[in-house]
């Protein structure tokens, strides 16, 4: 039939890049591959690479979706490993907006209990991609583009008092991402600084030579990281604070523990947190901080975060 005409073709092309030197493939719409399409691919793709990883975009949560009147079978074991996990980055932008650290929280601990464990930990997160405007203007500009013109969004740009705030909260957002379980990607140019409104706005040409320097160190620290830390890469994670523009959550891999600390705020908070060492450090900035009877006493500034680690 030409569904199998179809699968027989999408397998040698799988197998090839595969051996090309790719990881895994990424199914664009995902809603709109029959089943045993899906099914034969991951099999195709695993037979040539046991580690292959095979990737769905979903918009919503997958454990349960209906599409063209059909339930879905991404996560049942023969289909995707994971989801692209766009409830993270809807819930994320909402509570950087201005929103309550307890509906992310809340709409994560939703999609962990849904997913079977491999699939929540192989979630491919992101803040920015082609399908939307560039996340430092959604974090930055002060109020609704969508009423203008496409000429004027076209050459739209944050002024320079949007644009600090937008930093600012595009490094918090970064944190999140890296430390959040799930693979952590990012749309060419947002480490750079780059800006834009809807596609095909948002897909300029990548600053070569006038990269935005502070979030280009940050996410290089980011990415270090999160190669040389277990804990962030597949560590167990507990929330110890959600509430308003306040996130704090731990990782945790046998004795490696990372704790990060978010405000969104407009108000500096104060925060005691566990800590079993003597001291800590800010990997982001590297301040230290002694811990005194098992806790850290830490401060933390409007739109700023930590994300500590033993010294």
């Amino acid at each position: 039939s030409y569904v199998d005409y179809i699968i027989e073709n999408e397998n040698s092309i799988v197998r090839r890049w595969l051996r090309a030197g790719a990881s895994g493939w990424r199914l664009d719409v995902a809603d709109e591959l029959p089943d045993c399409f899906i099914e034969k691919l991951r099999d195709a793709a695993t037979e040539e690479k046991s580690d292959a990883v095979v990737i769905g975009e979903v918009w919503e949560d997958g454990s349960n979706k209906i599409a063209y009147g059909q339930r879905r079978r991404y996560l049942l074991g023969h289909e995707t490993h994971g989801l692209m996990n766009y409830p993270f980055r809807v819930s994320a932008i909402a509570w950087l907006q201005g929103g309550d650290a307890r509906d992310f929280m809340e709409t994560m601990e939703t999609i962990r209990e849904h997913y079977p464990p491999a699939a929540f930990y192989a979630s491919l997160n992101s803040l920015g991609t082609h399908d939307n405007p560039r996340i430092l203007t959604l974090l930055g500009q002060s109020e609704d583009l969508s009423g203008y013109d496409r000429d004027w969004r076209a050459q739209y740009r944050l002024n320079y008092a949007e644009r600090q705030k937008g930093v600012r909260r595009l490094k918090l957002a970064s944190t999140l991402l890296y430390a959040f379980p799930g693979s952590p990607t990012v749309f060419y140019g947002d480490e750079a600084g780059m800006e834009g409104c809807e596609d095909p706005f948002n897909r300029g040409t990548f600053p070569w030579g006038h990269e935005d320097p502070i979030l280009l160190h940050h996410y290089r620290t980011l990415g270090r990281l999160r190669r040389t830390r277990p804990s962030l890469q597949k560590g167990s994670i507990e929330y110890l604070e959600a509430e308003g523009g306040l996130l704090v959550f731990r990782r945790v891999w046998e004795k490696e523990v990372s704790l990060i600390a978010l405000n969104n705020g407009p108000q500096s908070r104060t925060l005691m947190l566990p800590w079993a060492g003597d001291m800590a450090i800010d990997a982001l900035s590297r301040q230290q901080f002694f811990a005194h009877n098992g806790a850290l006493h830490i401060t933390l500034p409007p739109e700023d975060g930590v994300l500590l680690t033993e010294l």
